[in-house]
């Protein structure tokens, strides 16, 4: 019985959470505390930031609050663009907004589709050629994704 209402609480958190982030500019985990205690949830600094890393929220660009990020844990991604990754995708780079991913000759078009299809906000937009790939991201989100694709192309 302990671990359900466990759950319960822990669904209401982020529940309200998510609620004030996506109604209010919350910059800081203390501003987040001191919001949540106001709805009667009281919660540790540790839980907080666990929260905070399994909704996936990141600071938003220019000093803006948290927001939900779109970049999904990569246990979550389709085992497709895993294995799209691995067999078409030769370096990933990125200098500023601009991610930049070589491919083998003819399989950009194949991993920019896949790409788009996850439909991530920080992407602004994607171009395919041949063998390159151009993704166009939101400031500040570009180096977060282009780890990511390196990460899964490993």
């Amino acid at each position: 019985m302990i671990g359900l209402e466990k759950d319960n609480m822990k669904r209401k958190r982020h529940k309200a959470i998510l609620e004030l982030v996506e109604n209010e500019s919350i910059t800081t985990q203390t501003m987040l505390k001191e919001r949540l205690g106001l709805k009667g949830i009281e919660v540790t600094q540790a839980t907080l930031s666990r929260d905070i890393r399994e909704l996936n929220l990141i600071k938003g660009a220019n000093g803006e609050g948290y927001v939900q990020s779109r970049i999904v844990p990569r246990h979550q991604i389709s085992h497709r663009l895993f294995v799209l990754f691995t067999m078409a995708v030769k370096e990933v780079e990125y200098s500023g907004n601009i991610i930049v991913i070589t491919c083998e000759p003819g399989m950009a078009a194949s991993v920019c589709s896949i790409i788009d299809e996850l439909d991530w906000n920080e992407i602004v937009g994607t171009i395919a050629g041949n063998n390159t790939i151009f993704v166009i991201t939101k400031e500040g989100t570009a180096h977060q994704l282009a780890k990511q694709f390196q990460d899964m192309d490993r």
